[in-house]
């Protein structure tokens, strides 16, 4: 109803714009979390399984496109060890937290996640403190 009254659209154009093309963009970046996720990208955490860390479906999912550290810690309500990077959810999540609407957030341990990078990642992702897999070993 906005659009009719505030710009003088049609009711028609108004309901295909206004509600089915919103409608849509945000079921496609849904889907797009499941197929573009599990297809391209980094896999700084488990480089076995097929979930990928990728930053425009970050960008386009709202924070959702860091689907291996997601598939790694399914528990830390964050989706990445990035904070606030390309993670909408996470700031929206942590104000619901500030406000009282959220609690009991669950986070993954960063040694955990160090470790689990070292052990089974693709190496991407390595902090400068952290050695690859390869010069632990000797090799």
């Amino acid at each position: 109803m906005i659009p009719i009254w505030c710009w003088g659209e049609t009711a028609w154009n108004s309901f295909f714009v206004a509600a089915m093309a919103r409608y849509c963009t945000s079921l496609n970046n849904t889907w797009l979390v499941n197929s573009a996720a599990h297809k391209y990208g980094d896999q700084p955490f488990d480089k076995y399984i097929e979930a990928r860390d990728n930053r425009v479906v970050a960008l386009l999912g709202i924070g959702e496109g860091w689907h291996n550290y997601h598939h790694v810690f399914p528990w830390d309500y964050s989706t990445s060890e990035l904070g606030y990077t390309l993670n909408l959810t996470k700031v929206f999540i942590d104000f619901m937290a500030m406000i009282g609407q959220a609690y009991d957030l669950k986070t993954a341990d960063a040694n955990a996640i160090r470790n689990k990078k070292l052990k089974s990642g693709d190496g991407t992702r390595l902090d400068f403190n952290d050695k690859p897999k390869h010069a632990l070993n000797g090799s």
